[in-house]
């Protein structure tokens, strides 16, 4: 017999006391993300060390989540075989922590732009047993990494984009799967969860929209799940590059990674104004797609997390990235270039369900994390000052 409703009153009180407790720089101080919390999923946002103070401020409040963009990506890590730079990573990294938000490491391996490091390829070419080189610089390379963040980043996106272009098949011109084949995966993903047991492992991929595509990144981590890889999450980029989500398609996704028993998120959300301009009002319509992101991830239990790939739409990747400048400016983000929040914020918080009894409960807890780790971050600046 549950609790009466007397009681589930009282614990709603108290619930509510002990967050007004709270000093008030614990809570979060924007509307999404208080209603991410309402509604017990992380709101995130990709990041760089390029961000202004006004987006800095912008990232701290509105969200719950942060992934690193670029600065753990082993291109960006490694100039030179054993030489690493982690203070871009660091500095991220630390600035989260004092926000209180949880962490996505991205990405361990990447072998396109600058997820892999320029002197890789020669270097493996050059082995006298590339198949041992290669996986020996995987391991070194994941217990530097991961471990080095053990314990702190909650996710990490061991393997990003593992399918060819456009094609539902792995990527046959990858240097780790030309050299390992399908099992890089494998060797990844152990050495990962070897270097921290605590971080959620996720595969992660791009136009997953295309029906075969997703059955084939499925298909993948069956594979993987079979021989016992320890892979727990597949995260749907999101940017929906080829025309705006579908809800239905999306949801039904979702779903069905949740029947694997993975977690799933959507990891790199940006919607382009373009999909809409024919529209009499384009961005009430963006507004309504990221409404049907926001409600497919919410309607999935499975679905824990969605991350906009940039604070606002004066510094998203669209309008500069070769393949899609020509459409510049895409403003695909939930804020406009000054800022202010677009009509695609307020329907992304409408899309978050109104707290219940536990949401609530989610919501002190999440709260009370928040105020801990601003605690903790408050008193090693005091140490490090003293």
């Amino acid at each position: 017999m549950g609790p009466s409703r007397i009681a589930k009153t009282g614990l709603v009180a108290a619930t509510a006391w002990l967050i007004l407790q709270l000093p008030a720089a614990a809570l979060p101080l924007g509307e999404l993300a208080r209603a991410a919390q309402r509604a017990g999923i992380d709101v995130g946002v990709a990041v760089d060390t390029n961000l202004n103070a006004a987006r800095q401020a912008i990232a701290a409040s509105e969200f719950t989540s942060t992934t690193v963009e670029n600065r753990l990506k082993w291109g960006s890590l490694s100039p030179a075989q054993g030489v690493y730079d982690f203070s871009g990573a660091d500095a991220l990294v630390d600035q989260a922590e004092q926000n209180g938000q949880r962490i996505r490491g991205h990405t361990l391996f990447w072998d396109r732009l600058n997820g892999m490091p320029g002197w890789l390829e020669a270097d493996v070419a050059g082995a006298t047993d590339p198949v041992a080189h290669l996986t020996q610089l995987m391991q070194t390379h994941a217990a530097t990494v991961v471990g080095r963040y053990a314990g702190r980043l909650a996710q990490w996106d061991v393997v990003n984009e593992p399918l060819a272009q456009l094609l539902p098949t792995m990527d046959p011109e990858s240097l780790f799967f030309q050299t390992l084949g399908e099992s890089y995966l494998d060797v990844a993903f152990h050495a990962a969860h070897a270097a921290d047991p605590t971080a959620q492992l996720f595969l992660n991929e791009t136009l997953t929209e295309v029906p075969t595509r997703f059955d084939a990144l499925l298909q993948i981590a069956q594979g993987m799940l079979d021989r016992a890889a320890p892979l727990h999450g597949i995260g749907l980029q999101g940017h929906f590059l080829l025309g705006p989500p579908d809800r239905t398609q999306l949801q039904s996704q979702l779903e069905a990674v949740a029947a694997m028993g993975l977690a799933v998120e959507l990891t790199e959300v940006d919607i382009s104004l373009n999909h809409f301009l024919g529209d009499p009002d384009p961005l009430a319509a963006q507004a309504r797609a990221y409404a049907d992101v926001f409600g497919a991830c919410v309607a999935v239990t499975a679905c824990t997390g969605v991350t906009v790939w940039g604070v606002d739409d004066g510094d998203t990747w669209l309008d500069t990235f070769a393949l899609t400048a020509a459409g510049a400016p895409h403003r695909p983000l939930l804020f406009d270039a000054q800022g202010l929040p677009k009509p695609a914020y307020h329907a992304a918080v409408a899309a978050l369900p109104e707290p219940s009894l536990g949401a609530l409960l989610l919501l002190g807890g999440a709260a009370l994390r928040r105020a801990s780790a601003q605690g903790r971050a408050r008193a090693e600046s005091d140490r490090q000052r003293s």
